[in-house]
């Protein structure tokens, strides 16, 4: 697409420099201790995936011609996929592992690798997949599925909760809690 400039620039930038592009490595998946007092990044993070679903309802009547079927969001669900290097004795993992055996919750939230660990999302989650491989000639590696329970909250549309989510991870240079 040739540079334009819809209504004067004001949205839909199509140049590179219109566009602030998120680098991967720039968003750390981390997650509660039990007593909630601990935030620890997920160590060995090499790629996360988040998704979010909404069912559908259909609806139907018989007062309108055509035979097109109307649909609105229903249930709504959302998942994280993590896909880390095994790293020995890392605290996240083995929250990770003792929440897979126990079936207990975890919290998780995502922030900006920045300076002031900027929140992005969070959510109460369960641990619904945890496979681990072992290739004699590369890095060990988990593949994690945490399943949400609840509502995902985005720190940029409810501000109410981007105020009180001030908790840093405590395993990542000088964060402070």
């Amino acid at each position: 697409m040739a540079e334009t400039d819809f209504d004067s620039g004001a949205y839909c930038a199509t140049t590179a420099s219109g566009v602030e592009a998120v680098a991967g490595n720039e968003i750390l998946t981390c997650i509660f201790d039990a007593t909630g007092t601990k935030l620890l990044a997920v160590e060995g993070e090499q790629e996360s995936t988040l998704s979010m679903e909404a069912e559908t309802t259909e609806v139907a009547t018989k007062d309108e011609k055509g035979g097109w079927q109307k649909a609105k969001p229903s249930t709504r669900s959302w998942s994280l996929d993590l896909d880390c290097a095994v790293i020995r004795d890392a605290e996240s993992n083995k929250l990770i592992r003792k929440a897979f055996e126990d079936g207990t919750a975890l919290c998780m939230k995502q922030v900006y690798d920045d300076e002031d660990y900027t929140p992005i999302c969070g959510g109460t989650c369960y641990v619904t997949s945890y496979e681990q491989g072992a290739p004699s000639d590369d890095v060990a590696t988990a593949s994690i599925s945490l399943t949400g329970s609840g509502k995902l909250t985005w720190f940029d549309i409810d501000t109410t909760a981007a105020a009180s989510a001030t908790a840093k991870p405590s395993n990542r240079g000088d964060a402070q809690q």
